[in-house]
């Protein structure tokens, strides 16, 4: 059963207006429920293994992570979490696994959190403290139940239940692309990286069964799915 406090916290992020308040809500609640002093959000690609940085917040505000982009495959710790889809506790010997970029002016023990929809991971946090902290079964559970709402979030527009079925950022890259804009362009628009447009593209390409973009936006043409 969730909390009081939990279930007020997922309202108020469904109820948030725009993607950019979602996150920040998203992220305050890892601070605000579970008392971390420290927490990044990341997308994550199940195409690519690319886990791509969105924002930070920390006792000095809010940061953006958008210049941050590392293959999860470099970081086992997290992988393993990601391929397990559950919370991992990083302690001081598994902090070693993880690139040092990554673990700056965190304490030498993380907790990664994977935001998972359906079979899918969409994206993850990784939070620490300034303080020592206990990870309880409770805690992990909680940590658990709020990653798979954030997922169910954040994962919804991204994975229909028709496996076959577009998701809404494939046809939006299918109809800049039909209009001509270049990856940058695509990338510059809809507020995400070069990598993840590719990665779009190339999901759009493999559902709609072609070879190319070419192909790929004359079917989604053909089938009414783009103007």
């Amino acid at each position: 059963m969730l909390s009081t406090d939990l279930k007020n916290q997922i309202k108020s992020i469904e109820s948030a207006r725009s993607l950019d308040e979602k996150q920040i809500l998203a992220v305050r609640g890892f601070m605000d429920l579970f008392q971390f002093s420290r927490v990044g959000l990341y997308f994550y690609s199940t195409l690519s293994k690319i886990g791509e940085g969105i924002l930070r917040i920390d006792k000095q505000g809010i940061s953006s992570l958008r210049e941050w982009r590392e293959d999860v495959r470099n970081m086992p710790p997290i992988y393993s979490a990601i391929q397990e889809r559950k919370p991992k506790h990083i302690d001081s010997q598994l902090i070693h696994q993880m690139p040092i970029k990554y673990t700056n002016g965190m304490t030498t023990e993380l907790l990664v959190v994977p935001l998972s929809y359906a079979s899918h991971v969409v994206g993850y946090a990784c939070m620490g403290s300034t303080d020592s902290f206990t990870v309880r079964d409770s805690l992990v559970h909680s940590l658990s139940v709020y990653g798979k709402h954030l997922g169910q979030i954040f994962g919804i527009d991204d994975y229909p239940s028709d496996p076959k079925r577009l998701c809404k950022r494939e046809i939006e890259v299918l109809q800049k692309m039909s209009w001509g804009e270049s990856t940058k362009e695509m990338a510059a628009s809809l507020n995400i990286s070069e990598f993840t447009v590719q990665d779009y593209v190339r999901s759009a390409i493999r559902k709609l069964e072609v070879f190319n973009r070419v192909q790929g936006v004359a079917e989604a043409l053909r089938r009414g799915i783009i103007q």
